[in-house]
């Protein structure tokens, strides 16, 4: 049985009040989505609280690149209180000329960005004509999927040794970084 604990339309102002912003960029709404331009980097932080196993579905369309997106998920601030330990999914990677030849979408773990697994990004180079994609991350016990519109992209366990303890709990975040912007609706957010 799952519990849904947050589920967000994402199409106004008014739908990411309580959220937190961190860094530098434009979001506005004028589509019927949250639509965000990056400058150097911004964070929109969800201020849900995520249980230890959670799904997190979104639906995200690229419209200009070149630029990076990622969803931030299970981050807590670190025992030091000077990083931040969390997962980190870079699904759509167009930031230099090697990333726009081979896409790929990677997962870190925690502020060294200890890199757990790199595998395909099958989305196109960003446009205006694109139709949305369904995105979907999975973190169940020591297991992180995920996909796009039902295809599994990457499948990592976490052993809670060789990458540092297991990461439970925390908040979600939406990453965009360099002169990109994206489109992003639909969040919805269950225990699972």
């Amino acid at each position: 049985m799952s519990v849904v604990i947050c589920e967000n339309a994402l199409n106004s102002a008014e739908d990411i009040k309580e959220f937190y912003i961190d860094g530098q960029g434009d979001i506005s709404f004028d589509t019927g989505a949250m639509r965000v331009r990056s400058g150097e980097e911004i964070s929109i932080w969800c201020p849900k609280a995520l249980p230890s196993d959670v799904r997190i579905d979104w639906e995200f369309r690229p419209v200009k690149e070149p630029g990076t997106a990622e969803l931030i998920f299970a981050a807590k601030q670190s025992r030091d209180e000077r990083s931040l330990d969390a997962y980190l999914l870079s699904y759509f990677k167009r930031s230099n000329d090697v990333e726009r030849s081979f896409h790929t979408s990677c997962l870190y773990k925690n502020a060294d960005d200890s890199l757990l697994f790199k595998g395909a990004d099958p989305l196109p180079g960003a446009s205006e004509e694109l139709p949305w994609y369904s995105m979907s991350v999975v973190k169940r016990a020591k297991d992180v999927f995920f996909g796009v519109n039902n295809l599994e992209i990457l499948h990592f366990h976490d052993d809670g040794i060789t990458h540092g303890d297991l990461l439970t709990g925390g908040n979600v975040a939406f990453r965009q970084m360099g002169n990109m912007t994206a489109e992003y609706r639909n969040l919805k957010i269950k225990w699972i």
